[in-house]
């Protein structure tokens, strides 16, 4: 009778046991939870892309044209995943291209596991999938205004599309894959600035505007126009009439700025702005920016709300002498101790068929720091990205940061790697052998 309970008993654990996994599988299949340990917690989508995903109100469709590889398949998929958490409907295939090579022909597919995404009716391809990547093009595609840039041309201007060091190429093929719109415009063959012009740009002319060139700019700012103006040390060639109306003045000279000598800067003529207000064009922003032969703005105008954006420090002064040799500040000669304002926010409510918008201005006394020469210094790329996102109403527009993480890479001393090789290759192995020769030692003497 005991035998039969034992039996009895074995038999109902091994069936509740049985249960229990069954139980597991079936909560594993109906519920997940997932922890994100990395460092900067670099698997998990940021919250500016779940925010984004949110606002998405139809299907997503990605399609990666990678060939018959798990191992890039598998790649590809673990990022898609981390969005599809977050918006189900996101559909994503795999598509060969060997299989489909006209199909590859006509999207200009060109690299393994390219993606080409499919929103409402729109489309883009990617090549470099990850989240600061993807997340923007999902952005741009999401976003069904067109904003044309319009920079102004005839005057010497720095170039959105050259590759001079002076000219803004980089800077101008950044916005493009952005998705800005760039048209160039001469005004004096042009009878007037188009009408679906979201921004227009001065970048830095060199010569003199023409009193009706003038008038047509003018005029776009009557009538509610948002304007970048870029301007350099050495006049305004011609736009004073501008800077009277926006109310603003450029002080004389040069800035120069002992600050950068901390960041081994040999050239005074280069400012450094750490710090920005608490304003939607620079909200959460802590690049340190730099800004070679920059002009500092004084602010007089009551009919503008002004804020400054671009501010030094207070070791700063506009240099109206050569700069070269010592130099110091000579109050005399109208020379302003810093802090010195480089850029200028202006905006103003205005009313446009029957609706109030905000008309926005901003007025920097610098080209440099988009030029091609110097884009890619500090937080330059980024901050005039943000520039344009304000001035043409587009702060939604995500700029998801790169993820990364300091536990990628070990990186040892030349001792250290000694001690860990020797380890390892001499001092482990004969540990090994040691304590296997006792082991042998001792069960022989028993």
């Amino acid at each position: 009778m005991r035998s039969i309970i034992t039996r009895l008993e074995s038999l109902l654990f091994y069936l509740l046991l049985i249960v229990a996994a069954g139980l597991i599988a079936w909560l594993s299949l109906r519920y997940d939870a997932q922890w994100d340990w990395s460092a900067g917690a670099r698997n998990t989508l940021s919250e500016p892309s779940q925010q984004m995903l949110a606002r998405l109100d139809a299907p997503l469709r990605i399609t990666s044209f990678a060939p018959e590889n798990p191992l890039l398949r598998q790649g590809i998929r673990e990022i898609i995943e981390r969005y599809q958490r977050y918006k189900p409907d996101l559909e994503l295939h795999f598509v060969n291209p060997e299989r489909h090579p006209e199909q590859v022909r006509q999207l200009g597919i060109t690299l393994s596991g390219e993606l080409l995404l499919e929103y409402q009716g729109r489309s883009e391809t990617l090549r470099q999938i990850t989240e600061q990547a993807l997340s923007n093009a999902i952005q741009r595609l999401a976003q069904q205004q067109t904003h044309w840039l319009v920079p102004v041309t005839g005057h010497g201007e720095r170039n959105l599309a050259g590759a001079a060091n002076f000219d803004l190429g980089d800077f101008g093929e950044e916005l493009k894959r952005k998705g800005f719109q760039l048209q160039p415009l001469d005004i004096v063959t042009a009878a007037e600035i188009p009408d679906n012009t979201s921004l227009l740009i001065i970048a830095s002319p060199r010569v003199a505007y023409l009193p009706s060139e003038v008038g047509q700019i003018s005029g776009f700012v009557a009538q509610g126009g948002n304007l970048l103006w870029l301007s350099d040390p050495g006049g305004q060639h011609g736009l004073e009439p501008l800077a009277k109306e926006l109310g603003i003045e450029f002080l004389p000279g040069t800035i120069v700025d002992a600050n950068a000598g901390a960041l081994k800067i040999q050239d005074p003529a280069v400012a450094i702005v750490p710090k920005y207000p608490q304003h939607p064009a620079t909200q959460g922003f802590e690049l340190l920016t730099i800004y070679p032969h920059a002009a500092a703005i004084r602010v007089s105008s009551s009919q503008w709300q002004a804020t400054p954006l671009l501010t030094t420090l207070p070791r700063s002064w506009n240099e109206t002498g050569t700069i070269e040799g010592e130099i110091s500040r000579d109050p005399a000669l109208g020379e302003q101790a810093g802090p010195l304002h480089i850029g200028v926010a202006l905006t103003r409510e205005i009313v446009d068929k029957n609706a109030t918008r905000q008309q926005r201005i901003l007025v920097i006394g610098d080209g440099d720091f988009l030029s091609n020469a110097y884009l890619g210094n500090g937080g330059n790329l980024d901050l005039g990205l943000n520039l344009i996102r304000w001035l043409t109403r587009e702060e939604r527009l995500l700029n998801i940061p790169a993820k990364t993480a300091p536990d990628l890479s070990l990186n040892l001393s030349h001792a250290a790697t000694l001690i860990i090789g020797f380890g390892f290759l001499m001092v482990l192995p004969l540990g090994l052998i040691a304590t296997g020769a006792i082991i042998w030692w001792r069960r022989r003497r028993r």
